[in-house]
């Protein structure tokens, strides 16, 4: 991964940001959206190799592939509410961020659940066997 790259457009995305955020404040926000989406377009072919990593890793142990996918699921979840959040703060928008990050906690709830339920079959299970 080329971090100076991502650092140095990071560093300039928020210069640009604060520069025109002093003039223009309705730019600023999609000065800083810019430079979220272009970091985020520099990591997804890195984010691709992760995900082919804890595939392998997933196929190799015989575990259920429908828990990579929610796994992938939920940890996408978490960096979309996260960017959007903090892109709703830099807005001066506290409270509509509060009510973003409350919409991501719920989703991986209900992402999750599934799987909780499937483990507290399996120690049900395991403990009626003794």
């Amino acid at each position: 991964m080329d971090i100076t790259k991502i650092v140095g457009i990071g560093i300039i995305g928020v210069i640009l940001t604060v520069t025109v955020k002093n003039h223009r404040p309705e730019l600023g926000i999609c000065t800083a959206l810019a430079t979220g989406i272009i970091i985020f377009s520099l990591t997804l072919p890195y984010l691709n190799s992760v995900i082919g990593d804890i595939s392998s890793l997933f196929d190799d142990s015989k575990i259920n592939p429908s828990y990579l996918k929610a796994i992938i699921k939920i940890i996408g979840i978490s960096y979309i509410t996260q960017f959007a959040s903090e892109l709703a703060k830099d807005a001066g928008e506290g409270a509509a961020a509060k009510k973003v990050e409350l919409a991501g906690k719920v989703s991986i709830l209900v992402m999750m659940m599934p799987i909780v339920k499937n483990l507290l079959e399996v120690i049900v299970n395991t403990l009626a066997v003794f």
